[in-house]
């Protein structure tokens, strides 16, 4: 007899159960975003000049301060698998906006949407996929600062849990840890407009500085440990081996150089076209001016102290989502390490729904007026970011394909040169200039690169022996650091001609030396 009419299978318990409906859409619309906008790089193999040495790697990064990269890689394995890296980066990008939308209330389904497509195009999102092999524990660092900014606002004592997981975020990727000093701050003002009492505004950005301090206290102690115990030396990384405690003098004279960097990379990039760079601006000013709108609408003219407060808030932002510029003394800030910039098109949005909601409360029209120059302007933002990590995905597969091509015309003349054997070495010295070959198109070449996704070919002293064992199966022994040492001492270089001439390439100690320029020649 046929009981199905009569069973029913009762649901099943857990926590999900309580995940509201805004962060499902924002987690939702990230993940098919994100997997439609990034697609390229998932199904394909598009190495940069790191990431073509990390095809099978643990992601041991502790000489550059990344402790807990190598544990936070476990799951994506040890080799570089687009899908899976794929996969995994995008729902921690997808949890990250869910959180993102939680943390600042946004609530309108449209404003949600527009938020999470930010979050996946953003052109810093394509910077850190270039480099694949990594791209998931850094995303992972991201949902983490996003989850400690939001369990401290939940729970009464999250914010220990915060400053853990703020202590690992940075172990895996230090720049992310502006993405929750971001979020802390945008809090304290939307806590301003909205109200709420000045006191315990600032006794919560307190508590917000004190987590974020001791949650880099910590990961330096931590950090300090494990070079210990390891016995690991911490590289002269973007200025990492001078950081630590020093002069407030000296951090303050920086503060000028930290807010040039944000305006120059979130107005004027020069790897986007002037109509991108456009829409930038108008997005950046649109934020401006919703802010002052917003602070007029809620009387912060009769209140000194508050309006005061907020204009502070708003002047510090760009020094919160660039604080990692601060930190690292000497380091060069790129793409990858302003991602946290995007903010300031989310904050966007949500003023643009607070100022809605004001309207709409007070029975006045006028809403739609916000509404439509923040849709389109948020779709313009969204549809400019989807063509340009693109554009850089293209430019990748051509390097790649052009980096092949070389590699084949190495190895025949290499297996050509008197006194060749299967198992030497080959040294790759220098590399091309830019208009040898083709490296990238003429068109490509019109605007700088994302970081990681530039025209150079991937032969190159840092990179070259990778191409050639890895991409077309030349397996070889690696040089020595005293044949390299003998190499540049015994001056030959300075008398061989460079790539294609026919005499570039010799033997030397064994190896076959290939000098394809003059630089890194001292």
């Amino acid at each position: 007899m046929d009981q199905s009419a009569a069973f029913r299978w009762p649901a099943v318990p857990g926590p999900w159960k309580k995940i509201s409906p805004a962060f499902w859409l924002a987690f939702l619309t990230a993940g098919v975003g994100g997997f439609i906008t990034h697609l390229y790089i998932f199904t394909n193999l598009l190495p940069n000049h790191d990431s073509i040495g990390g095809l099978f790697t643990y992601n041991d990064m502790l000489d550059i301060g990344r402790w807990a990269s190598s544990p936070m890689s476990l799951p994506s394995t040890f080799f570089q698998l687009p899908v899976v890296i794929g996969l995994l980066s995008v729902l921690a990008l997808g949890a990250a906006a869910g959180l993102t939308v939680r943390v600042l209330e946004i609530s309108h389904p449209v404003h949600i949407v527009l938020t999470s497509a930010l979050m996946v195009t953003y052109p810093a999102a394509c910077a850190i996929f270039s480099y694949l092999f990594t791209a998931d524990a850094y995303f992972m660092a991201l949902f983490l600062n996003a989850l400690a900014v939001w369990c401290t606002k939940k729970y009464r004592w999250g914010w220990a849990a915060a400053i853990l997981m703020m202590t690992w975020a940075c172990g895996t990727y230090q720049a992310f840890i502006c993405y929750a000093i971001g979020l802390f701050l945008i809090d304290c003002i939307l806590a301003l407009l909205n109200g709420e009492e000045v006191p315990g505004v600032v006794v919560r950005g307190l508590k917000y500085i004190g987590i974020c301090l001791t949650s880099l206290a910590l990961y330096y102690v931590v950090l300090k440990i494990v070079l210990m115990v390891t016995g690991t030396e911490l590289a002269d990384y973007q200025g990492l081996s001078g950081l630590g405690l020093t002069s407030l003098a000296e951090y303050f004279s920086r503060i000028p150089e930290v807010y040039q960097i944000f305006f120059d990379y979130l107005l004027t990039p020069s790897f986007l076209d002037s109509f991108f760079c456009f829409v930038l601006q108008a997005g950046f000013v649109y934020a401006a001016a919703a802010l002052v709108v917003l602070a007029v609408m809620n009387g912060l003219l009769r209140d000194p102290l508050r309006l005061l407060l907020t204009a502070a808030g708003a002047a510090l932002l760009p020094l919160a989502l660039n604080f990692v510029a601060l930190l690292a003394a000497g380091g060069e800030v790129h793409h990858l390490m302003i991602y946290a910039f995007v903010l300031v098109f989310v904050l966007g949005i949500k003023l643009t729904e607070l100022i809605m909601a004001r309207l709409i409360s007070a029975g006045r029209p006028g809403w739609t007026g916000v509404f439509w120059p923040n849709l389109v302007l948020c779709a313009a933002l969204v549809w400019c970011g989807f063509c340009t990590d693109n554009i850089a995905y293209l430019r990748m597969e051509l390097r790649y394909e052009n980096s092949l091509a070389l590699a084949n015309r190495i190895a025949a003349r290499a297996e050509n040169l008197a006194g060749y054997t299967p198992d030497a070495p080959i040294a790759v010295v220098g590399r091309l200039p830019i208009d040898l070959y083709g490296q990238t198109l003429p068109e490509l070449s019109e605007y700088d690169a994302i970081t990681g996704t530039d025209g150079f070919l991937l032969q190159c002293y840092y990179s070259g022996r990778d191409v050639l064992e890895y991409c077309i199966g030349l397996p070889m022994s690696q040089s020595t650091a005293e044949q390299w040492d003998d190499l540049y001492k015994s001056g030959i270089l300075y008398q061989t001609p460079n790539w294609p001439d026919p005499n570039c390439m010799f033997m030397f100690e064994g190896m076959v030396v290939v000098k394809l320029s003059d630089v890194y020649i001292e």
